[in-house]
């Protein structure tokens, strides 16, 4: 989960959405705007989305992280049912603790070993480079570059637009367009959202529960450690706190068709 400089709070990229939006600066650390009691209660109504059928997805992070917070579960499962995933990761998430001389590389390494702890053979993963917090500059050339990766078959999951953060919204926007051109299903994973969307907002009336399994969501739990620059005190206050994480750690993932 990558992070520019917050000009107020600890959220990413401040947690300020673009400019009109009435979204103020929010603290990852602070209490969610929704509980997450409230949250289980109001998504227990909403449709179940089987990914039995998927054979081939592509997974496109903005940072190292995003992936197994979003997903994790998930992606475990399919590579338990013998799936073809891959991960694409946008950015090395270097802008977290922008004073830590080699963030980008190892943050890699922990995303190698989360992606090995959720069942992903070597390889499956690739590593675009681009600058973190700065995806928004180029979303046409963000969007050919996920474009280029995807293949016959393939279902592209991606970041909501709405999460909050300038990032996740290029690469959902992006990776919406990626899908379209390619011909392929889309679809988009809160991440951030949890946090600071209202019960009644854009994001409960279109999500889709994706059960997981026990044993998925063990492995996403170890994945999610694998990240001890962002989920721990090793470079400072963690960027993903325990409290934010209790959004992530249901019976079941979340995903929003791309539209």
């Amino acid at each position: 989960m990558g992070a520019s400089t917050p000009p107020a709070g600890r959220g990413p990229a401040g947690g300020l959405r673009e400019k009109g939006s009435v979204q103020a600066a929010w603290d990852p650390a602070s209490p969610s705007r929704t509980a997450e009691a409230t949250w289980r209660e109001a998504l227990a109504a909403r449709p179940e989305l089987s990914t039995g059928g998927w054979r081939s997805v592509l997974v496109v992070a903005p940072h190292p992280d995003d992936e197994t917070i979003g997903m994790g579960a998930t992606i475990a499962g399919l590579a338990r049912r013998g799936a073809r995933v891959r991960v694409l990761f946008l950015t090395d998430g270097e802008a977290s603790h922008a004073e830590v001389g080699g963030l980008g590389e190892r943050r890699a390494a922990e995303a190698g070993e989360a992606l090995a702890r959720l069942g992903l053979p070597t390889g499956r993963s690739e590593r675009l480079g681009w600058a973190d917090g700065r995806l928004a500059g180029d979303i046409d050339g963000l969007a050919a570059a996920i474009a280029a990766r995807v293949t016959a078959g393939d279902v592209v999951l991606s970041t909501w637009p709405g999460d909050g953060h300038p990032d996740h919204r290029a690469a959902g926007i992006a990776a919406r367009h990626a899908a379209a051109g390619c011909g392929v299903a889309g679809w988009w994973y809160p991440v951030w959202a949890w946090h600071h969307e209202p019960r009644g907002g854009a994001l409960l009336q279109r999500a889709e529960r994706v059960p997981v399994a026990a044993a998925d969501l063990a492995a996403k739990r170890t994945a999610l450690a694998a990240y001890r620059s962002q989920v721990t005190d090793l470079l400072g206050p963690p960027i993903v706190p325990p409290g934010f994480l209790a959004h992530h750690l249901r019976p079941f993932e979340v995903l929003v068709p791309c539209g």
